[in-house]
This record gives structure tokens, C-alpha cells and sequence, in this order.
């Protein structure tokens, strides 16, 4: 190939570069402010740490039954969809409170797709998720989310996405 289609190919795929990246950095630029206007102060911001394509199995496998139960929305809604997780480091969230060490700090993931937001989940960045479930986005339990008891819960669950 000559230097002249070569430079022609060039020319035709900067725009469509530039579009990715503009694209990516008003997602991040949205997620950040989703977290931010929840009223926390954003410690780090690790980015995108776990991407996927929603399959309805999914919704009855862990760690994915934990991460939609917490959610304000069907995740059917997202079947098929490219699913974006961001993490940050936060301070001023609600289970900062419940922490024992001097100086708290919770984990935030914020869920997105193509079509923007879909919520989130925290937890005590101390305890790695390992004290169970994790917490809404703004730190209640699942039993505080859905008003009913982990069993009732986990039967519902599963009779609508298996």
C-alpha cells in the first residue's frame, strides 16, 4: 500500500478515534458526578474495573445476584447490554459511620450502560466485601432496600430470573 492510502486510511479513522474517546470521557465525567452529587467526597477514582454483556443466567450466579438485588431497577431491562462498572474510593458515606478504624473510607461501584446510570453498591472498603452482602449505593442492607427478609427475598429473586 502507498503512502497515499495509507495517509487517506489515516485521515478517515482519526474522527472515529476521537469519538471513542470523547464518548469514554463523558462517561467517566458522568459517573464521577453521579457519585459526587450523592454528596460523597471522591478519595479515588480507579475508573472502570469490570465490564460485561448481561446474560440472564447472570442474575441468579453470584457475585452478580448481589450486585442487581441492591438496584432500583429490573435488570431484564439490561439483558444484552454492555454493563460498565466504575470504582471509587469514597468519604462521607453512611457506613463510614459503622466503621472501627480512625479513618473510615467505603467503596462505591457505580453501574452504567450505554443509555447512562443504572445505580450502584458500597461496602467498608476494610472489610473486602467479606462481612456478607454488599450495601445499596447509599449503604442500606438488602433487608432495608426491599422490606423483606433475605429468605422471602432470595425466593422472589429467583422465581422471576431463573
Amino acid at each position: 500500500m502507498n503512502i497515499y492510502k495509507r495517509m487517506v486510511i489515516l485521515v478517515l479513522l482519526l474522527p472515529l478515534i476521537g469519538c471513542s474517546t470523547s464518548r469514554t470521557n463523558e462517561n467517566d465525567l458522568m459517573v464521577e458526578q453521579y457519585v459526587l452529587d450523592r454528596g460523597y467526597t471522591i478519595v479515588h477514582n480507579e475508573g472502570i474495573v469490570h465490564e460485561y454483556i448481561l446474560d440472564k443466567k447472570q442474575l441468579v450466579e453470584m457475585p452478580y445476584v448481589q450486585y442487581w438485588s441492591v438496584q432500583d431497577v429490573d435488570p431484564l431491562m439490561y439483558v444484552g447490554e454492555k454493563i460498565s462498572t466504575s470504582k471509587f474510593a469514597v468519604s462521607g458515606h453512611p457506613l463510614d459511620e459503622n466503621s472501627d478504624y480512625d479513618k473510615p473510607q467505603t467503596t462505591v461501584y457505580v453501574m452504567s450502560s450505554a443509555t447512562g446510570i443504572i445505580g450502584g453498591y458500597s461496602y467498608l472498603t476494610h472489610s473486602e466485601m467479606n462481612d456478607g452482602w454488599v450495601y445499596t449505593i447509599d449503604g442500606q442492607t438488602l433487608e432495608q432496600h426491599t422490606g423483606t427478609s433475605y429468605r422471602a427475598w432470595l425466593e422472589q429473586w429467583q422465581d422471576k430470573y431463573k
